[in-house]
């Protein structure tokens, strides 16, 4: 099983850079969610959430850029494998996380690991660090109740931790 170190879990790599606030819409670009409306006295609408990787895609539709930065945070992870990832995307773990930040108003990171089996369930969630007790619950929640794909060892579904971060910032 390739592992992740604890020194690359407190690493800024690849997973989510997100901002949370109010109400949100999906963006056409795949990588952020905007507020349904903007605030009064403009026209511009705040981008809530954003992320290095499309949330839309399932594994397989990720480009090689993106791949390449999930799979950095896995030690010698030999190029045909895979790690474990969101069946249907990451956005719906944004979505919850936006929901609890609308309340809560946290700032500070958040990184965690969740054991998947090679059946794609998730078993536990591991917390590294969180800026927020009900943030790192509603996440370890989301993780456990996210259907993922199972990562790829030599060719056959296998179990493996996937690597989540967020960074949550608050947003006047």
């Amino acid at each position: 099983m390739i592992g992740i170190t604890k020194q690359q879990v407190f690493i800024v790599l690849m997973a989510m850079i997100a901002t949370f606030g109010e109400g949100s819409a999906q963006q056409k670009d795949g990588k952020s969610i905007k507020e349904d409306a903007p605030a009064l006295g403009t026209t511009l609408k705040k981008k809530l959430a954003t992320s290095t990787i499309s949330m839309d895609k399932t594994y397989a539709e990720l480009d090689e850029d993106e791949k390449a930065q999930i799979r950095s945070v896995y030690d010698d992870m030999p190029d045909d494998d895979e790690p474990p990832y969101p069946l249907h995307g990451t956005r719906e773990i944004h979505r919850k996380m936006m929901q609890v930040q609308q309340i809560v108003v946290a700032k500070g990171r958040l990184t965690m690991t969740v054991d998947v089996s090679s059946t794609g369930e998730a078993s536990s969630v591991t917390v590294y660090e969180s800026p927020d007790t009900d943030i790192t619950q509603v996440a370890a929640r989301a993780l456990m109740e996210t259907p993922f794909k199972p990562a790829i060892c030599k060719g056959k579904p296998c179990k493996m931790q996937y690597f989540f971060q967020a960074n949550f910032e608050r947003i006047l």
